[in-house]
């Protein structure tokens, strides 16, 4: 850069050129002239202020002072802090945008104490968020952030006391954060498009809380663990949460959620998207009950009942012929194709739909028959012979579904499917309902095979009068359906071919496995030392079997080959009616919705797909946040660490949607945490600080987030409380 001074009489320019030029009139004929003082050449952004400085100071009159230059000791300018600051100070903006300080101060007020719990609590939060860890390490790390700096915190008075009563008020406080965070939401994106309810659980190093309870989690491991169900809009944002005991069934505490919400104004009319553990027909008789407008997915032991035009049938032969990538698309190609032939409409490549319409069906959980319906004997005969006929019809896949059908739980079915064995007329004898018998005495004559020692044994039997009949405990036949509680549903069917593949290639992948295990183990009882009884290889497949969950799916064989010492060999044969059974549903989902949702079919599978928003959740508050394990011993200080992870997640989620998918919420974090505040303390001088320069990913961050702010150096010095 140079520098080109015009100096005249009616005052100074100065131009980036290379010289020193003096104007003046020439005397004879008075035009302007010029005249070069000085040849500068090029210099520095220093010399050249410098330059204009002292002409500046010419042309007012007034004295430039020149200082000598200074030798720097580079140690002078070591900072004694280097402070994380960009990512921690980002959530603590996120924090005040959602108005959570006035939130929490409300719940939770401050009293005598000289430090507001809300700030406490910001602080935890941020941690969860940023480096998530023990509330002991939380006081180790407070002080290595700028937090102190901008929350106005000394960092002494960030303790492990404090902390701790800070958690009770938290606690205390959760009801009415709760209470208050839907209408946050609302004011800011208005009324809930959907809700969606899952439940997970968390574990504890140590025995835990009273509320947990050994179990096995989500994961299938054994640990002491509690419960936690977790209602969140679509976009992820926490509205209720609850720690319930390890061992509590997620149906039955989804349903306690569900109950408590219903009278919410807040609900409205959106749909609340709950998961299949909700999908049998007791829950679904719950739901209705509530009035709320539920969506959820049946278990596959209820597809029989509620969507019997389920077209599976053309897919039962088609099979995986390798696993590498081509076969695997050619072979869901087909299969989407053999289900838009069946009827399906192909929403996408993955989502064939099928509108079954509305269902109705009595209500299984009902315990009684009409008193026309005869002795609890007569009916228990019936119901055996429905379930057969169902079976052979072909109407149901097993005997199981034909009981479910029937309104029957397992245990009741199987009794009642032992009279089977009952000769003819016998059951016609007891079916007639001229006398009543006991259950027990009726399985007990069905176990003898020959038919005249049943008669025999029947004869003996004690009867009942009708009148003194007892009451049976599921409706006997569909005549008095119209008499008992009905279900009344909206189902729809989808087919995912990717699925379908994956669960074929799952299935043969575990018949592979079960046959290298047959392979190894015949090989080790062949062996000369081999010593092995029958009982211990007996026990040994039974454990496979059982882990693998095809103890059903075959008939074992254990050969016993006789010489110096007995050898025995292992036959499986698998059983290809439960294998085909097994495998019949292989890609399908049912849909059980209430029947006043107007969203069409193929919303409706969108709208179930999109569950996994809560999903995605409980992957936050497990990773990023580190829900587990939790190293807290009362129930209390463990629902408020839940607490604290809810809230977390509540920033993180704002992270993500203020993103846009450009970044993740952990990824920005991650890029966003090298940008750390410097602390200076000369000698005699007051603190000062220093905030790294931003690099350009950084500023993208802020971009996207509108958070350029807390870059801006002078404008944080200006917030910055000194420790």
């Amino acid at each position: 850069m140079h520098l080109h001074v015009v100096r005249s009489g009616r005052g100074e320019k100065t131009y980036f050129y290379g010289r020193l030029v003096q104007s003046y009139r020439r005397e004879s004929d008075g035009a302007p002239a010029h005249r070069v003082v000085a040849n500068l050449g090029r210099m520095t952004e220093l010399e050249v202020e410098n330059y204009r400085a002292a002409l500046e100071a010419s042309r007012k009159n007034q004295r430039v002072v020149l200082l000598a230059p200074v030798a720097l000791d580079p140690a002078a300018l070591r900072p004694d802090a280097n402070l994380r600051y960009l990512d921690v100070a980002v959530l603590l903006e996120l924090w005040r945008e959602w108005g959570l300080d006035g939130l929490l101060s409300d719940a939770m007020p401050a009293g005598m104490a000289d430090l507001a719990p809300a700030q406490v609590v910001a602080a935890l939060v941020i941690q969860r968020c940023a480096d998530p860890g023990s509330k002991l390490y939380a006081t180790r790390w407070f002080p290595r952030t700028a937090l102190p700096e901008l929350l106005g915190i000394a960092p002494d008075a960030f303790n492990n006391t404090r902390l701790h009563r800070v958690l009770d008020a938290l606690d205390d406080a959760g009801p009415d954060l709760m209470r208050k965070l839907p209408r946050l939401y609302e004011k800011r994106d208005g009324a809930f498009v959907s809700l969606f309810l899952d439940v997970t659980d968390t574990w504890f190093v140590g025995d835990g809380p009273q509320a947990a309870e050994s179990a096995k989690t989500k994961e299938g491991l054994i640990r002491r663990k509690i419960g936690i169900v977790l209602l969140c809009n679509e976009h992820g944002f926490p509205l209720r949460w609850e720690v319930v005991s390890g061992k509590e069934p997620d149906c039955r505490v989804m349903e306690s959620m569900l109950r408590s919400i219903a009278p919410m104004s807040w609900v409205g009319t959106a749909p609340v998207v709950v998961d299949r553990a909700m999908g049998k027909s007791a829950q679904l008789a719950a739901m209705l009950s509530t009035n709320l407008r539920f969506l959820t997915a049946l278990t596959t032991t209820e597809f029989d009942s509620y969507a019997p035009t389920l077209p599976h049938a053309g897919l039962s032969k088609l099979d995986l012929d390798g696993e590498d990538d081509e076969v695997l698309a050619r072979c869901a190609a087909e299969a989407g194709r053999l289900a838009e032939a069946a009827g399906m409409a192909k929403a996408a490549d993955d989502l064939f739909v099928l509108d079954c319409g509305v269902v109705q069906r009595v209500n299984s959980g009902q315990s009684r028959l009409p008193a026309s319906a005869g002795p609890a004997s007569a009916a228990a005969v019936r119901l055996c012979g429905e379930m057969q006929d169902l079976v052979a019809s072909g109407s149901v896949a097993s005997f199981a579904a034909a009981g479910r059908a029937l309104g029957l739980g397992k245990p009741l079915a199987t009794k009642y499917l032992e009279l089977g064995k009952l000769s003819e007329d016998i059951r016609r004898e007891v079916a007639a309902g001229d006398a009543g018998y006991a259950l027990t005495g009726l399985l007990r004559v069905a176990r003898i095979a020959d038919a005249e020692a049943q008669r025999r044994e029947f004869d003996k039997l004690p009867r009942k009068a009708p009148n003194g009949r007892s009451t049976p405990r599921r409706p006997a036949s569909t005549d008095a359906a119209d008499e008992l509680e009905t279900i009344r549903v909206r189902t729809v069917a989808y087919f995912n071919p990717q699925r379908f593949v994956e669960q074929r290639l799952h299935a043969g992948r575990r018949l592979a496995r079960v046959r290298v295990f047959v392979d190894e183990l015949n090989a080790r009882l062949a062996k000369p030392r081999a010593r092995r009884d029958r009982d211990a290889i007996v026990a040994s497949v039974d454990r496979f079997l059982r882990r693998e969950e095809m103890l059903d799916a075959y008939i074992v064989e254990i050969d016993r080959r006789e010489g110096d010492r007995p050898a025995y060999q292992v036959r499986l044969t698998l059983d290809s009616d439960e294998w085909a059974r097994r495998r019949r549903y292989d890609g399908f989902t049912v849909l059980a919705a209430h029947p006043d949702l107007t969203h069409d079919a193929a919303q409706l599978c969108n709208l179930y797909r999109a569950k996994d928003a809560v999903e995605k959740d409980f992957q936050i508050i497990k990773g990023v946040v580190q829900l587990r394990p939790v190293r807290h011993r009362l129930d209390r200080k463990v629902r408020a660490h839940v607490t604290l992870c809810m809230l977390a997640l509540l920033l993180e989620r704002t992270l993500d949607r203020k993103l846009a998918g450009n970044y993740s919420a952990a990824a920005a974090l991650e890029h966003l945490a090298s940008c750390h505040l410097n602390r200076y303390r000369p000698d005699g001088a007051p603190q000062l600080h220093a905030l790294t320069r931003p690099d350009a990913q950084q500023e993208e961050i802020l971009r996207a987030l509108r958070l350029r702010h807390v870059a801006d150096h002078e404008e944080l010095l200006a917030r910055l409380t000194p420790r």
